[in-house]
């Protein structure tokens, strides 16, 4: 039995059999891909470097193809890569000479761009374009920005009216950390805490404690980022002051 050709058949099943074959997937199969990025925030330290890397799936080469990563619009962009090589002229200003771009492994689709000493300006929400002729796809990264502040001080003053204040100071936090006193038996004691914010954008924080019982023996200041609850390192001074008839009053303060 000889094959039937179009010719043989309807109009109808041609042109069912010519809309089937132009959907059908063409080239080397470059172009049916999707671009991951990290599904949870990233965290970086301000000061630090920190990668925002992207991924093809399936992991197939992403040689030859344009990679960009970009905050609010396409361009300027944080970085982008064409041609093998870097194209500076689209970076915004904000970034030139700040970044790097991580191709170790672009072979099997991953690739990554290093933020070098990162600062609040950083902190937000970026993309990633992996493009190639007329395909692309894109991801979303967050990046979280943290300002882990100076070792606290506390001072012991003596106020206007002859009672007692502890003062505990530090520099240099962000988002706004959290601050608690407690007494010797540690106990919470109530505080009263201001926030400034630098030029930078990093906060100052003083907090003050005037304890009812004018006792400031064993109080301790502790402050903490809520980005890093799990951040291991403590600082610990000790402060001895004369303060009326001699007493003499030992602090600590902790982060």
């Amino acid at each position: 039995m000889s094959r039937p050709h179009c010719g043989d058949a309807s109009l109808p099943s041609c042109l069912v059999t010519f809309v089937f074959l132009q959907f059908l997937p063409a080239g080397n199969g470059k172009a049916d891909f999707r671009v991951l990025g990290p599904p949870d925030p990233l965290l970086a330290l301000v000061g630090q470097d920190k990668e925002l890397p992207c991924k093809l799936s399936p992991n197939i080469s992403a040689e030859g193809m344009e990679l960009r990563w970009y905050r609010d619009q396409p361009s300027p962009a944080v970085h982008v890569y064409r041609n093998g090589k870097d194209v500076w002229e689209e970076q915004m200003e904000a970034y030139r000479g700040r970044t790097t771009l991580t191709t170790d492994h672009v072979a099997r689709g991953e690739a990554a761009v290093r933020i070098h000493n990162v600062t609040l300006f950083d902190n937000g929400t970026y993309h990633c374009i992996f493009k190639e002729h007329t395909s692309y796809s894109q991801a979303t990264l967050w990046l979280r920005v943290a300002g882990l502040g100076s070792a606290p001080r506390i001072h012991v003053i003596e106020t206007q009216d002859n009672g007692i204040q502890g003062e505990c100071t530090s520099a240099g936090w962000f988002p706004e950390p959290k601050v608690e006193w407690q007494d010797l038996r540690g106990r919470k004691v109530p505080a009263v805490t201001h926030f400034s914010a630098s030029a930078t954008g990093l906060l100052a924080v003083t907090s003050t404690v005037a304890p009812q019982d004018g006792a400031v023996e064993g109080l301790t200041c502790s402050i903490s980022n809520p980005l890093l609850p799990g951040r291991k390192g403590q600082y610990i001074q000790s402060y001895n002051s004369t303060i009326r008839r001699t007493n003499t009053f030992s602090l600590k303060v902790r982060l």
